[in-house]
Formats: structure tokens, C-alpha cells, sequence
């Protein structure tokens, strides 16, 4: 088993009018990469600062490293914390910044830890400059430095890259995994970019009004969503055909969606049910099931993106690298694990719509 960075029992928080956290618990383990998404309001920056000792919670437990927390102030948790907004003293320079953390934690060769983090977030050669001196991008390494340099071993960030441009961004990310994975540190990563968390992070949360709707590695909470907010929040597009169940065959279930029958992973024994499917799991084939038209069509670069008119009204998308003509007759198919079966109504549907 895994030792435990992170232990998080049943935390509420609520302000008037609103629960912020509905009693959320998780578990992080000693080094992992970990992400938190979720649409504005969901209450992921509330739970970063309830860890953190910023806020307070009306219930629940957090432990740090088997160390329960609750009560103890920011500078007590043993944890460094990035924000959106850089923080750094203005008057001092980077390695001052750096140098200053180091000795408010009374580590040992405050100097010489600093070099070394400035050393390895590549900005050695800009410890003299003062903060204004500095990209942004390289206030936020300085950051990151002083985080490192307190000797923290749990690193809580709060959309760190959300100032950037998305080229520094996306440098800086691949950046910090890397030198938190080469020094053992543990990160919670919140953030509003899913790419940013589906491209770095080992395992992701989704949260939804104040709970945690799922979590998991990024590749099973896009292929294998457990509800159909996941489903179209993580990763945005997605096909949906809804229809009535007529059976189970083995992990999949049957389902009567008009024009054909078909098969999706999940079991809904009877009723109305929905399936998803993802655009680019969609192909094109002779020995399709579902027929339609091309009404539009969309080259993206590596693929082209079809806006299809199903026999029955219903519209789907689909990415190929197929180059199929505008009006043409197709036929799509699909294989039955590719797609996910969700009973109907598809509660949370439209809430994910909204936030996309």
C-alpha cells in the first residue's frame, strides 16, 4: 500500500447561501502528480485552502504525511503554496526571496539550498534581479524556488499558470512535474485548464457543487466517465444518442436507439437510457449501423471534424483523418467499449454544456 501525502475525511465548509465543500474526502498518495477540476463554483479552490490552513472547515480532517492538521496555521503544515498571483517580496531579489523561506523554516545552508533551487527551475542566472526585473514566467520558477527551498514535501498550487501565455505555460508545467518527481515531492494541482491537468497530473479530480464526482487516472475519466457530467466535461465534445435498454450482453448493455440497436459499456438493465460516445471514436464504415449525411465539414490539422445528420434528425460528431466530401451518404460504427451507457435522465448534462 502506498504511504498517504495526503488524507482528506469528510470536509465541509459552508458560507451564507452556499456549501463550498459537501463532505469531501480523498486520498493522495507520497509522490504522486495529482489534479483538481471542475467547473467555476465547484469548490476545488476552496479545498486547496482548506488543506493549506487558509480557511477553516465546519467538519471533516486533513492530514499531512499521517499528521492531522486541523487548527494548525499555514506555516505550520510543512507545505508550499503557489498562487495565480505571484507573491514575492518587491524589495528583495530572487535569491533573497528564495534565501528568506529558507531560514523562516530554519533549514540548514539557507544559502546553498537556495542556489540549488533556483539552480534546477533554470533562473541561477537571474538570482540577482528583483521581481519587476523578471517575466512572469520567471517570477513563478522564483516562486516554485522558495516553496522548494522552505523544504516542503507537499506542493498546493492554485492555477500557478493562469497569467501565462500558453507556450510559457505549458514549458513551466512539464517543468515542475519533472522536478517534483526528480526530488519526491507531492502535488495538488488546481486548475480550470483540463489540458493542463489531463497532459501532467497521475490521477484527477473532478469536483461538481462541492463534492468529488469522480477520480482516477486522465485516460479512464475519458473513456471511462461514471457520470454524464465526466463525460462531458472532461474533454468537452462527446455524442450522446439516447434510446430505450432491451438487454445486457456481458458488461454491455443493448440499447434501442431508433434507427438500429447498439451496444455500450455499463449496465442499465431497462428504461430509457443514454449513451456516449467520443468524436473520434465514431469511424466510418460500410458495415456501419448508423446512417446520415455529412453537413459539415472542418479541417483541424491532423484530422477533420464532420458534423453528420443522422436519418433521424440527430446530429453527431465525428474526427477522422477520413477526407469524406460535404452531402455525402455514410455509414458510422462504433465499437461497443468506446461508448458508455448512463440511465436517463442525463442529470448534470446541461450544467456541463454550460461551462465548456
Amino acid at each position: 500500500m502506498s504511504e498517504k501525502a495526503l488524507v482528506i475525511t469528510g470536509l465541509t465548509k459552508r458560507y451564507p447561501g452556499v456549501v463550498a465543500l459537501d463532505s469531501v474526502s480523498l486520498e493522495v498518495d507520497k509522490g504522486e502528480y495529482f489534479a483538481v477540476i471542475g467547473p467555476s463554483g465547484s469548490g476545488k479552490s476552496t479545498l486547496l485552502k482548506c488543506i493549506a490552513g487558509l480557511e477553516h472547515p465546519d467538519s471533516g480532517s486533513v492530514r499531512i504525511f499521517g499528521k492531522k492538521v486541523d487548527g494548525l496555521p499555514p506555516e505550520e503544515r510543512g507545505v508550499g503554496l503557489i498562487f495565480q498571483e505571484i507573491y514575492l517580496f518587491p524589495h528583495m531579489s530572487a535569491r533573497g526571496n528564495v534565501v528568506y523561506a529558507a531560514l523562516a523554516r530554519g533549514v540548514e545552508r539557507a544559502e546553498d539550498v537556495a542556489r540549488e533551487a533556483l539552480s534546477a527551475l533554470s533562473v541561477e542566472v537571474r538570482m540577482g534581479s528583483l521581481p519587476r526585473e523578471l517575466s512572469l514566467g520567471e517570477q513563478q520558477k522564483v516562486s516554485l524556488a522558495r516553496a522548494l527551498a522552505s523544504g516542503a514535501r507537499l506542493l498546493l498550487m492554485d492555477e500557478p499558470y493562469g497569467s501565462m501565455d500558453p507556450r510559457t505555460a505549458a514549458q513551466l508545467r512539464y517543468e515542475v512535474r519533472r522536478l517534483a518527481k526528480s526530488l519526491g515531492l507531492t502535488v495538488v494541482h488546481v486548475t480550470h485548464n483540463q489540458e493542463e491537468a489531463m497532459a501532467i497530473a497521475d490521477r484527477v479530480a473532478v469536483m461538481r457543487r462541492g463534492r468529488v464526482e469522480q477520480v482516477g487516472p486522465p485516460l479512464e475519466l475519458y473513456l471511462r466517465p461514471k457520470s454524464i457530467f465526466v463525460a462531458r466535461f472532461v474533454g468537452g465534445e462527446n455524442n450522446f444518442l439516447e434510446g430505450e435498454a432491451v438487454g445486457c450482453m456481458g458488461a454491455c448493455t443493448e440499447l434501442d436507439i431508433g434507427m438500429c440497436v447498439v451496444r455500450a459499456f455499463g449496465e442499465v438493465k431497462s428504461g430509457r437510457a443514454v449513451i456516449a460516445v467520443r468524436p473520434e471514436k465514431l469511424r466510418f464504415s460500410n458495415e456501419g449501423f448508423l446512417e446520415g449525411r455529412v453537413e459539415v465539414r472542418e479541417f483541424l490539422g491532423k484530422v477533420y471534424k464532420y458534423s453528420i445528420r443522422l436519418k433521424d434528425g440527430r446530429t453527431v460528431i465525428v474526427k477522422s483523418r477520413v477526407k469524406v466530401e460535404p452531402g455525402a451518404s455514410v455509414k458510422l460504427s462504433f465499437d461497443p467499449y468506446d461508448a458508455v451507457v448512463f440511465p436517463y435522465p442525463p442529470e448534470g448534462l446541461e450544467e456541463a454544456v454550460r461551462y465548456e
